[in-house]
């Protein structure tokens, strides 16, 4: 009997930290976006930058 009580307390903690693990997740992917790849090298490159730092490539604006 009392297998079966420590073996649910388990699977109860388990869940409640798959499921907070989850909520997290969709919380980070509604952050505001500060970088993208350049389109020659696939670099991360800040936003805004007309050049990328890493091959020089003139990066084209994909708003």
């Amino acid at each position: 009997m009392v297998f079966w009580i420590i073996v649910v307390v388990i699977v109860v903690i388990g869940l409640l930290i798959w499921a907070s693990r989850k909520k997290k997740t969709a919380v980070e992917t509604t952050a505001v976006k500060t970088h993208k790849e350049c389109s020659y090298c696939n670099e991360e490159i800040e936003i805004d930058a007309a050049v990328c730092k890493y091959c020089r490539g003139i990066v084209v604006s994909s708003s």
